[in-house]
């Protein structure tokens, strides 16, 4: 342990892992691992494929579950808890990350996914052309306005490691920056430029943690950790975890994420490609089903039921956000980033798609049993009600991907199974709307199933939203 006169001496370190254990499935990939990364260093991982490496840079960015020890970063002039085996999980000041994978929507532009990184920096006085200038020597000014879809695999490895060194470039103080496989995909020139920008960041003292093949960088590392068969060669660190454990309030980076999502749905369509779509082929199936006889022998319920069914299930299908996070390890970026507090909700244009849907259906399906009583005022209810509906829906739909993506495997587990669980409240929901519109019954009478349906989504979703893996 450092004594209180050395600590008065020397800042603390910009990364500490303490203890770390990590398991990956029945195997434990790390035990006892003690890791510290100063200002000024270059910390190179170096070992075989599947020693661990990669899970060490991840679990020093907070983003696996532990077994045993702590990951804390730098918060200002302390070190701050971010994640440990207690199941806290917080945020320090920003940091740099590029993983293995580019972490990446193909249907970003390469200036919008730059800008991210620099809006993620949290970092008020840094230099207006800073984009521009590292887009130059990078060789990326004439794609900013590409999508990353659209480069070759080298460029886009450029694209997510510039990404990932960003926080520090534009940063005055003493930044954390970890890469994992930085040189994969990089030609010689951008080998070259990689290691220049590594050694400048060091030089103005921002703390470096790499996982490396590559003998240029691990020459210009400061240490080497080697992996001897399948143990760590490390050192023990002689600070203490911190008692002081990091908050979990996103801030402005809550902001930056709502942006980024919602300029992909608008740009990709996304909304109208799936959803739309979706309840578009719904409202014709049911046209294509005679709708015209049942309406002479069904009741109100059902076909309040059918007139919602397009809008239910729009709800069902994954919103646009959620198949641009599955790419390329794009959400596991920003869960690190966030902490896995990502404030995931459905795009802007879900609701107004989905009351489309609704409006199309009250155009397209007959609604015998109301009859005079539909008039311009219970219509305009009813399409934001179908915009609503969709969005509940969606809601609990987002949840439970958050908890599915927060678990080591959550793919193999049948989550999906619980969506039939979502036909008693929407069953509710209708019977509600169908009450209110009967003037002969109470006010609270009129509304109480309305209420009680979107009480149990809300439910649902606060549950799933509450439960996350220890």
């Amino acid at each position: 342990m450092l004594t209180p006169e050395v600590m008065v001496d020397a800042p603390p370190p910009l990364l500490l892992c303490k203890g770390v254990e990590v398991r990956r499935g029945l195997s434990t990939v790390l035990k006892g691992v003690d890791l510290a990364v100063g200002e000024g260093e270059i910390i190179a991982l170096v070992g075989p494929n599947g020693c661990g490496k990669s899970t060490l840079v991840e679990t020093a960015a907070g983003m696996h579950m532990m077994r045993a020890g702590s990951t804390s970063h730098v918060d200002g002039k302390t070190l701050a808890v971010i994640r440990n085996h207690h199941g806290h999980r917080g945020l320090s000041q920003p940091f740099g990350l590029a993983l293995q994978k580019d972490g990446a929507s193909g249907d970003e532009l390469v200036g919008e996914r730059l800008q991210v990184a620099i809006d993620m920096g949290v970092e008020k006085n840094y230099s207006p052309t800073a984009l521009d200038d590292e887009a130059v020597k990078w060789g990326l000014s004439h794609r900013l306005n590409d999508r990353i879809a659209w480069l070759s695999g080298g460029m886009a490895r450029r694209v997510s490691v510039l990404a990932g060194l960003f926080p520090a470039l534009i940063s005055q103080s003493p930044r954390l920056v970890i890469l994992d496989e930085p040189s994969s995909g990089l030609d010689r020139d951008g080998g070259r430029i990689l290691c220049e920008e590594l050694t400048a960041l060091a030089e103005k003292g921002h703390g470096i943690l790499v996982a490396t093949h590559n003998q240029k960088v691990i020459d210009i590392a400061t240490k080497t950790i080697e992996w001897v068969g399948k143990k760590l060669d490390t050192e023990a660190v002689e600070y203490d975890s911190p008692s002081i454990k990091a908050p979990s309030e996103l801030g402005a980076r809550a902001k930056t994420f709502r942006t980024w999502a919602n300029i992909l749905d608008y740009r990709t369509w996304g909304s109208i490609a799936a959803n739309g779509v979706a309840g578009i082929l719904t409202i014709l199936l049911i046209l294509a089903l005679s709708v015209d006889d049942v309406a002479s022998t069904a009741g109100a319920s059902w076909m309040m039921t059918l007139l919602s069914v397009p809008a239910f299930v729009a709800g069902l299908i994954p919103a646009s956000t959620l198949r641009h996070l599955d790419e390329q390890s794009c959400g596991r970026w920003w869960d690190a980033q966030s902490a896995g507090q990502l404030p995931i909700s459905p795009p802007q244009a879900l609701p107004l798609v989905d009351a489309g849907l609704t409006a199309i259906a009250l155009m397209t399906l007959p609604l015998p049993q109301w009859g005079s009583q539909v008039d311009g005022v219970i219509e305009l209810s009813l399409i934001t009600l179908g915009g609503l509906l969709t969005w509940l829906v969606s809601l609990i739909h987002i949840s439970q991907w958050r908890l599915v993506s927060s678990l080591e495997r959550g793919n193999a587990l049948l989550f999906s199974l619980f969506l039939p669980f979502l036909i008693y409240p929407f069953l509710l929901w209708t019977n509600g709307q169908v009450s209110m519109l009967d003037a002969e019954l109470e006010l609270f009478e009129r509304f109480s199933n309305l209420l009680a349906g979107a009480a149990i989504f809300l439910g649902l979703f606060l549950v799933l939203r509450l439960l996350r893996p220890s």
